[in-house]
């Protein structure tokens, strides 16, 4: 019985070990700048830019529900001019940065995941030591690159989307642009969008480490990468939700 209560605990002290050594080797490559820059580039458009319309479109409704939501009350109380600056506020502290790591974590965390692990059920990965290749240099190093250089760009257009999106909402209750957008300086800070840049880089992280280690620590043939993929894809969005509160707290 002891043992069992033991192995949870153990597990998970293994698994960040697992995630600090891979992160130090990652960092090792990349401070060296050992990098397959054709991989990474192709990672950015495979991982990043394929990503970019369904990212758009989760920002693009959220931004929609948010507006209809506090334009039918400011309507209700007549402070409609502080419409704008409270999207942008949210939109860009938080649901952007969020909803975009969020569906990274779904779309490319999981991808990450199975392709990682099916390479490691079927001993690819031994056959890149055989080679004397380092599998985090080869595998990990261009797709953490990708997802750092591309989440944050994309979490930035989805903010402006979802502005845009809230704005045409608003604007179809009878909120013009002058008044949807008196506030947004006012309200919205440069550091802001700095601050939620930094957020999506760690986001980035994160994703792309879990990924990487479920797929690189894949075992037990079609079954493991199966559990593989859904464990990155969970563990990675319980990720991106705390640490988004460890960083708001810190950055704002």
């Amino acid at each position: 019985m002891n043992v069992k209560l033991l192995k949870a605990p153990i597990g998970f002290i293994e698994y960040i070990g697992k995630m600090v050594a891979m992160l130090a080797s990652t960092i090792y490559y990349l401070v060296r700048l050992a990098v397959d820059w054709r991989l990474t580039f192709f990672q950015m458009s495979n991982m990043g830019v394929n990503s970019i319309p369904i990212v758009f479109l989760v920002v693009g409704f959220t931004g929609m529900i948010v507006s209809l939501q506090i334009t039918e009350q400011a309507l209700r109380f007549g402070s409609t001019k502080f419409v704008g600056g409270g999207i942008a506020f949210v939109m860009v502290r938080e649901l952007a940065p969020v909803l975009t790591a969020v569906v990274m974590a779904g779309r490319v965390g999981s991808a990450i995941a199975s392709e990682l692990g099916s390479m490691k059920v079927t001993e690819q990965i031994d056959a890149l030591r055989s080679l004397a290749t380092n599998p985090v240099q080869y595998l990990v190093v261009p797709r953490m690159l990708a997802l750092i250089i591309m989440i944050p760009a994309i979490s930035v257009m989805a903010g402006l989307i979802g502005i845009l999106s809230a704005f045409w909402i608003a604007n179809m209750m009878g909120v013009q642009w002058p008044v949807f957008y008196m506030y947004v300086p006012r309200l919205l800070d440069p550091s802001d969008i700095t601050a939620a840049i930094i957020k999506s880089g760690v986001f980035a992280v994160l994703i792309a480490l879990i990924g990487c280690v479920e797929g690189m620590y894949t075992e037990g043939g079609a079954s493991g990468v199966g559990r593989a993929t859904t464990n990155a894809v969970v563990v990675s969005i319980v990720c991106i939700f705390g640490m988004n509160y460890v960083l708001s707290a810190i950055l704002f």
